[in-house]
């Protein structure tokens, strides 16, 4: 029961992730191609890094965390081939895994320390 709710935030965020991904983007960002290119991979970069981040909270494991989040990250993208209004495409699941990776160095060199310290503390 414990690891269900330690895995709660993750499947919330999933969830949050699937309803973005069923949205059409056309009403996001500027008109403008380059500055709306950067608002959509920001978007996909903090999606997937924060996705890391709470399934390495559920699982307390590295390997197994990046999998699985590239792993929804590639679901994703085949959700949105039959999303109207959305494209896959292989480089956002690619971008998807640079996000995943940000999620593993801030885990591991600020959220992890942090967390020790505070241990620390008490």
């Amino acid at each position: 029961m414990k690891k269900i709710i330690r895995f709660l935030p993750a499947l919330i965020w999933m969830g949050f992730i699937f309803y973005l991904s069923s949205r059409q983007t056309t009403g996001i960002g500027v008109n403008s191609y380059w500055p709306r290119f950067a608002i959509m991979k920001s978007f996909h970069l903090i999606e997937y890094a924060i996705l890391f981040i709470l399934i390495n909270f559920a699982l307390n494991s590295n390997l197994i965390s990046i999998a699985a989040s590239y792993f929804y990250g590639v679901t994703d993208e085949i959700h949105q081939l039959f999303t109207p209004g959305r494209t896959s495409k292989f480089t956002d699941t690619l971008i998807d895994l640079l996000g995943i990776i940000i999620g593993f160095l801030l885990f591991k060199y600020v959220f992890r320390p942090l967390f020790k310290k505070l241990k620390l503390s008490k």
